[in-house]
């Protein structure tokens, strides 16, 4: 059975019920007790009582449903859901999945194409490097779709009271943030924080760097890009901005880099939304000084950044895939989307261009105190991209998940800054083991 399209998103979305009204189907009524698996990698205890809340509601319409919710780290979602695959007991639904592990499991034959999902809530509403992502163009479905995005590299949050008259204008440029980052470091505060551990964070925010800097890993056509121009100008950038970043970055990920800004000990540092809500938290006396930008790029550069694009998906060997589609759309009703968005506020953003301009999303004490910080995140959302397709004009490329896995990347950034090897030579290396992990 299909979701029939809405006429109106507000018509499907809009109020309690009016979701379940608009799709063709009997009413649901078990005579036996049905449990709906729900895997989600959000595990804060408060979004796991807004999911709760939220599946409250589902379970009154559908009378004799239960949901559970059940929630892992990203890197346990692949070996469990083969576990419980080999079982025969899979969930539901799975919801901020990393979208390198959607395509890989789709080349598996292994999700349900959630097309139906998709027109039901308004194909038009989907922010475009979303849908541009996560669609398989040879076989002509979605496997799943981006539920929020984010970037942990794509916004670069800075101190107003050490930057001054200079402002934003401060990181206009790679050439602007030297010298911002220079003249604010100081006895006690550094200039800026750019972590390269061999981490995600580490292996993205290189990513990004390259990308700004106008390369690329793999070239559209295919071949290995990473010995480029642009790999050696970033490496060179990050070799300068380490001057100004404390002496342990080259072990740094997300917890060290939020951190070391929010307790006030760095004038700047990349990090998503989070810093919002830690700093009014744990630092309140600096939660106005603050404000961000863009991550800078050299003339010339590609105005593009990182996204998380965590996405939801249905298992194609799910028991009942019509609940699993209408679990989906009832976390994506205005009042339910916005509930779970409002847990972290400014982390999680939303992939909905109805729901990211909307009163309600807006009407919270955080995204309302810095609308143009969350503003400015959105806009880099709707720029970002993955190293699955890292322009329009690439093919979806497999073996994403396995580059980033191997930390090829921030490993070649690590023989430049603590090997002492020439840019040149390192970016060299970097593409012949990169080009032998794709041909492996």
């Amino acid at each position: 059975m299909s979701i029939r399209v809405a006429t109106t998103r507000r018509a499907l979305l809009g109020g309690t019920g009016a979701a379940l009204g608009l799709l063709a189907m009997p009413a649901i009524v078990r005579a036996q007790s049905r449990e709906l698996i729900f895997w989600t990698t959000q595990r804060a205890p408060e979004q796991i009582a807004a999911y709760k809340a939220i599946f409250a509601g589902f379970e009154q319409q559908h009378p004799g449903t239960t949901v559970t919710v059940q929630s892992f780290l990203e890197e346990e979602l692949l070996p469990k859901l083969a576990a419980t695959l080999a079982a025969g007991t899979p969930p539901d639904l799975i919801s901020h999945m990393p979208p390198e592990f959607v395509m890989q499991l789709n080349e598996q034959g292994l999700l349900q194409p959630v097309d139906d999902i998709i027109k039901a809530v308004g194909e038009g509403d989907f922010y475009e490097n979303s849908l541009e992502l996560l669609r398989d163009s040879r076989r002509g479905y979605y496997p799943g779709f981006a539920i929020v995005n984010s970037t942990t590299t794509g916004a670069l949050w800075y101190r107003k009271d050490l930057v001054g008259e200079a402002g934003a204008a401060g990181y206009a440029s790679w050439d602007a943030m030297l010298d911002t980052t220079r003249r604010t470091n100081r006895r006690g505060v550094f200039g800026t924080i750019y972590p390269f551990g061999k981490t995600s964070m580490g292996d993205k925010l290189l990513l990004q760097t390259i990308w700004r800097a106008g390369g690329y890993i793999i070239n559209p056509d295919g071949t290995v890009g990473f010995n480029s121009p642009a790999t050696v100008a970033a490496f060179e950038f990050i070799r300068d901005l380490l001057k100004y970043s404390p002496a342990g970055s080259a072990n740094y990920a997300y917890t060290e880099t939020v951190n070391g800004f929010v307790e006030g000990r760095a004038a700047s540092a990349p990090y998503s939304g989070r810093v919002l809500i830690n700093m009014q938290a744990q630092n309140p006396k600096l939660a106005d000084a603050v404000s961000v930008v863009p991550f800078p790029m050299p003339a010339g550069g590609r105005d593009v950044f990182v996204g998380d694009f965590q996405s939801m998906v249905i298992p194609r060997a799910a028991r009942d895939q019509e609940l699993s589609k209408r679990m989906a759309l009832t976390l994506l009703k205005t009042d339910n989307y916005v509930r779970f968005l409002h847990v972290t506020p400014s982390h999680n953003l939303p992939n909905l261009k109805s729901v990211a301009g909307s009163a309600e999303f807006a009407a919270n004490p955080t995204i309302a105190r810095y609308r143009p910080e969350v503003d400015t995140m959105i806009a880099a959302t709707a720029k970002g991209r993955s190293l699955l397709k890292e322009s329009r004009e690439h093919a979806t490329n497999t073996h994403a998940g396995a580059i980033l896995g191997s930390r090829i990347m921030v490993e070649a950034l690590q023989d430049v800054i603590i090997g002492g090897m020439s840019p040149q030579a390192a970016a060299a290396r970097g593409a012949d083991r990169i080009a032998g992990l794709m041909k492996a």
